[in-house]
């Protein structure tokens, strides 16, 4: 979906908590409507971000709108507080996106300062190439768990609420991943 084009709704904080009500309650059209709003704000929030300069190009914007309905999508059921929930969601997403970002730009700039001095060895990339093949074979979850492990380097307890699962049972699942690497390799 084009979220160019989107218009911020209005509406109450009735509204919302009402659709919300009957959300949960199992009316699909309610969670659709909600789920427009959710989207609404998450690309009219993520927006004022890239008219402010704190995001580089409208595929940012997309791309955190969609992680935040995702979010949503997964968890509303859990949810208490709509309106709460979504502040902080919204909140969370940028800065952990902004941080990363702006690690990324720095690593960029190690990186490309040292392409000069560093010559790739071929049996480094063939273990590269391994290690990614196999993680590849795995499941969409402890591909997500590692993911988030490792490269946005969220705490056990963040990578549960993200995927709706406890921290014990994602932590057996990270170890017992790291192990099954291990043995593969």
């Amino acid at each position: 979906m084009n979220y160019h084009n989107l218009n911020y709704i209005n509406f109450t904080q009735k509204e919302l908590t009402d659709l919300f009500t009957s959300a949960k309650e199992g009316d699909a059209g309610s969670f659709e409507s909600l789920s427009g709003y959710v989207r609404n704000i998450s690309y009219t929030y993520f927006l004022s971000k890239l008219r402010q300069g704190r995001l580089i190009n409208r595929e940012d914007v997309d791309d955190l709108t969609n992680n935040v309905y995702l979010s949503f999508a997964e968890q509303y059921h859990k949810v208490e507080n709509i309106e709460f929930w979504l502040r902080r969601v919204l909140f969370l997403n940028f800065i952990n996106f902004y941080k990363k970002s702006k690690e990324q730009r720095t690593f960029e700039l190690k990186e490309a300062s040292n392409i000069e001095q560093t010559k790739p060895i071929l049996g480094d990339k063939v273990d590269v190439d391994k290690i990614v093949n196999i993680l590849n074979t795995f499941s969409e979850d402890k591909q997500n768990i590692l993911k988030m492990r490792f490269w946005e380097d969220l705490k056990f307890c963040e990578i549960a609420e993200n995927l709706g699962k406890s921290e014990d049972a994602v932590k057996k699942m990270f170890y017992r991943t790291i192990e099954e690497l291990k043995s593969r390799l």
